[in-house]
């Protein structure tokens, strides 16, 4: 890669690291806030993927609690994407104390689109729905979550230099009954190309916009796909989402912009 290109990478991927909370570093601290904030805790996730789509926009924007508008990513690797389902395989969930509130495995699958408030010109990830492995991230924080069977492999080859064969397998199968997501991906990572990130990002629910979160994170990630980029080392992919609310977003007509995956993610969480 191109130094050039690779510095504009790098900018790009500062929203990234989170939900997309910000969708650029400079969006991204602009959005900071004034407001009150109170420490909870400190997640830390050992993989975390990102896809970004592209769906009718006119569909998304009705998912959006008022006055909050649509705000796609106006540059990076996914320029041009609305709406995000990010999966956390989270290792360790801390309360503000130091103490590990972490019972067993903790995956949770958000979908999450990024806005733009008219009257603040903040900017946050606004969580629409999603499932969680564990009863106590359900409904979790923003009240969306369903419990689910949450199955996940991951496998890694290594190849000549510092690439990786990576192949990652996520089964989610809702526990009421109402549908999911599969998840089959296969990518070459190149360590070299590999960025490291710090930011802060904003995060609200799409069911009570006063359920607010504000996450100031590290962590470390390659980005396997992106259309504005002209990037592409996947090799096998499949992805269905079949829970009926996302029917009307994801109808077929919806467009991948990229993934990027997060071998290792820390944020310091508060509310405000």
């Amino acid at each position: 890669m191109a130094e050039t290109a690779q510095r504009h990478w790098h900018r790009g991927l500062a929203g990234v690291l989170l939900v997309m909370g910000a969708w650029g570093l400079g969006d991204l601290l602009s959005a900071c806030s004034a407001v009150p904030q109170t420490f909870t805790g400190i997640h830390g996730d050992r993989h975390r993927l990102t896809l970004g789509f592209r769906v009718k926009p006119e569909v998304v924007q009705g998912c959006l609690p008022a006055p909050w508008q649509l705000h796609p990513p106006a540059s990076g690797p996914f320029e041009g994407a609305n709406i995000f389902v990010v999966l956390v395989d989270r290792v360790r969930d801390d309360d503000a104390e130091g103490n590990s509130k972490s019972r067993g495995a903790d995956r949770i699958i958000n979908v999450a689109v990024p806005a733009r408030h008219p009257e603040t010109a903040e900017t946050a990830s606004i969580i629409l729905g999603g499932w969680a492995s564990t009863p106590a991230n359900v409904p979790g924080f923003y009240q969306v979550y369903r419990k689910a069977a949450v199955r996940v492999e991951h496998a890694l080859k290594s190849q000549e230099g510092d690439a990786e064969e990576a192949t990652d397998l996520w089964d989610v199968q809702d526990a009421a009954g109402a549908g999911g997501m599969r998840l089959r991906l296969q990518s070459l990572r190149e360590v070299d190309r590999r960025v490291r990130e710090r930011g802060e990002a904003h995060v609200v629910s799409a069911k009570d916009p006063a359920l607010w979160q504000v996450h100031k994170f590290e962590g470390a990630t390659d980005v396997v796909k992106s259309v504005p980029e002209g990037i592409d080392e996947v090799r096998r992919y499949t992805f269905q989402l079949t829970a009926p609310e996302y029917s009307t977003l994801f109808d077929g007509s919806e467009q991948l912009i990229g993934i990027s995956v997060t071998p290792w993610f820390v944020r310091q969480v508060f509310v405000r």
